[in-house]
């Protein structure tokens, strides 16, 4: 069983970065990938601890088909990284800083890799899951929303530089609109970006994308409805090679951080959207690879977990039996 499931997940350990360094806060729940394969090994039998594909680095050069260099070279400033985490103090520009943001930079490149890997494993396999990173508010010449590299176009830009893919879909069911996925994708007409996010919540400036669906607080009944709806609407409109699926815990009602900011689902509306969007695209012979995205807290892997295992019975990975 755990050669099937390693198959279609990725993961490392470096997946777990430690961003309390920085002066964060924030509760970002990194290991929430290594508590999905922990529960994968209670529910499904010991050995899981290992079944997972392990990724690298994303190169300087793949990077930079999705981010320009000047970004990049920002990347090595403490500044840079105080702005994109909201931060009012800073790391002080030092060697001592700059080791530690090389250390971080290098992480973010692997969870980047993991997307990649994950996109390669659902072109072979028909479905993949990252067990990490979905950046999507990272701009091609800024982060933001803690991004600092989108690994999202990255792995699309990537593909596509290699003729594996011409027309990839992006569907985004994070509860944040995904401002730098959009914009990078802005007006290409080879990429599809269908949105679905809160209405009333941060970033505030939202980007053009090809099919936005924002929920307000009262749209919350109706969530499933409109995902429907919104997945029928742009099949109908956009034949993609690949799915890049950015699943989002973070509209869970224990799992958002901003509470009041917008709706929230309860944990079985959380888990039938991942199971529609899996179905549609499985049903249809269209790959996806999974990317975790938002999610906060000590309980975020639980509101992942349900649309994972999913993933894995679709693909054949698991049994009931």
């Amino acid at each position: 069983m755990s050669n099937k499931i390693k198959k279609h997940l990725v993961y490392s350990l470096s997946y777990q970065s430690d961003l309390s360094v920085l002066g964060s806060t924030v509760s970002f729940a990194q290991d929430r990938g290594a508590r999905i394969l922990d529960q994968l090994a209670r529910e499904f039998g010991s050995g899981l601890e290992l079944a997972y594909q392990k990724p690298r680095m994303v190169t300087l050069k793949e990077i930079k088909l999705a981010h320009c260099s000047c970004y990049l070279s920002r990347l090595k400033k403490p500044a840079t990284w105080a702005e994109t985490f909201g931060l009012t103090t800073m790391l002080p520009d030092n060697d001592a800083s700059k080791a530690i943001l090389t250390k971080l930079l290098n992480e973010y490149r692997v969870k980047c890799g993991g997307t990649l890997l994950a996109a390669r494993k659902a072109l072979d396999l028909k479905l993949a899951v990252n067990l990490g990173a979905g950046y999507h508010h990272a701009h091609r010449d800024h982060g933001d929303g803690f991004c600092m590299l989108n690994d999202i176009a990255i792995a699309i830009r990537t593909l596509q530089a290699e003729k594996k893919v011409e027309r990839v879909m992006v569907v985004d069911t994070d509860f944040h609109h995904g401002n730098g996925t959009a914009s990078i994708f802005k007006n290409d007409k080879t990429v599809f970006t269908l949105d679905v996010y809160a209405r009333d919540a941060w970033p505030f400036k939202k980007e053009p994308c090809s099919l936005a669906v924002p929920i307000s607080v009262s749209d919350a009944p109706l969530y499933l409805e409109k995902l429907k709806t919104a997945l029928d609407k742009a099949l109908a409109r956009f034949k993609p090679d690949l799915v890049i699926y950015v699943q989002g815990a973070d509209t869970w009602e224990a799992s958002v951080l901003n509470r009041g900011e917008g709706f929230t689902l309860p944990l079985s509306v959380v888990q039938a959207k991942d199971e529609l969007v899996i179905d549609t695209f499985a049903g249809a012979g269209i790959p996806l690879a999974l990317v975790l995205a938002g999610g906060y807290g000590d309980r975020a892997w639980e509101g992942h977990y349900h649309g994972i295992k999913h993933l894995l019975f679709r693909a054949g990975a698991l049994s009931e039996s």
